[in-house]
């Protein structure tokens, strides 16, 4: 029988011991281990390529983001949901300062202050690749992926929704089309810390865009999804057209700096009319 001052090691060594083997069956790509459920395809998928945004053009996945100086103006009419966090903005809602261990201090979406439970709206057809329960700074989150033929963008696109009250419905795989509801908005992930107990109820938006559909499931809780060259920007980069290239958006003139996104109206339907991609959530005439 060991003895007593034995046991330290002994335990030390099994401990190890285990999370060898914890790394061996839990390849890169796989999903983690975490609380909650975490619905996700682990394996990469292949994806048409897209002549917009070649490799040998495209810059690397952790590129530093900043602002595209894009404003959204809505149709006349209506009244939308409004941005309260612009995408790179080193300030919160209330302009209170963004910590510095995420993009560098640089907000990595666009967010609109929701009440609890406003529908959330598909910008787009797509397919969910991945959904679950994160912790904090993520909440309940759901992705889409979207092709070319999806959003009439030249570009391959992946859409993280954060901070959702509760679950959807949809399973991974499924098919949604533009202006569907997806989910409802909700507080998840910002309990405690700077936002207090009560949250912060809104949508965190986080947009990517990639030469191709291929993607990747990373994260502890299978809430990350990694798009092969894929780039985090602007998600109003969803309503432009015409634009072969990211890089191009910094390049335009004031006078075009001003993006027209479709709506969808309190009745449902699309305004204008046919357009593939719209505001996250619904709009109400004025």
């Amino acid at each position: 029988m060991p003895a007593l001052t034995d046991f330290p090691k002994l335990a030390a060594f099994l401990v190890a011991l285990l999370f060898a083997l914890a790394s061996h069956a839990q390849p890169a790509g796989r999903k983690g281990m975490g609380g909650g459920r975490a619905d996700a395809t682990q394996e990469k998928r292949p994806g048409e390529e897209s002549a917009a945004l070649s490799r040998d053009t495209v810059e690397r996945r952790d590129h530093a983001i900043n602002t595209s100086g894009l404003e959204a103006a809505f149709p006349e009419g209506h009244a939308c949901q409004p941005i309260a966090c612009t995408f790179a903005s080193p300030t919160r809602y209330d302009g209170s300062r963004r910590p510095n261990d995420r993009n560098g201090g640089l907000h990595g979406g666009i967010d609109l202050s929701l009440g609890e439970g406003t529908p959330l709206l598909a910008v787009a057809d797509g397919e969910v690749i991945a959904l679950g329960e994160g912790g904090r700074m993520e909440g309940n989150f759901l992705w889409l992926r979207h092709s070319p033929e999806d959003t009439g963008l030249p570009y391959w696109v992946f859409n993280k929704y954060q901070h959702l009250s509760a679950l959807p419905t949809l399973k991974v795989g499924d098919r949604v089309k533009v202006g569907q509801v997806i989910g409802p908005s909700g507080a998840t992930g910002t309990v405690g810390g700077y936002y207090g107990a009560a949250g912060y109820p809104h949508l965190h938006l986080s947009t990517f865009f990639g030469p191709s559909g291929e993607y990747e499931v990373k994260g502890m809780f299978a809430s990350m999804v990694s798009g092969k060259d894929a780039l985090l920007d602007d998600s109003l980069i969803l309503y432009l057209r015409d634009f072969r290239n990211l890089s191009d958006v910094r390049k335009l003139p004031e006078a075009r700096r001003s993006v027209c996104p479709a709506i969808v109206s309190e009745d449902g339907s699309i305004v204008p009319l046919g357009s593939k991609t719209v505001w996250p959530v619904a709009c109400k005439r004025k």
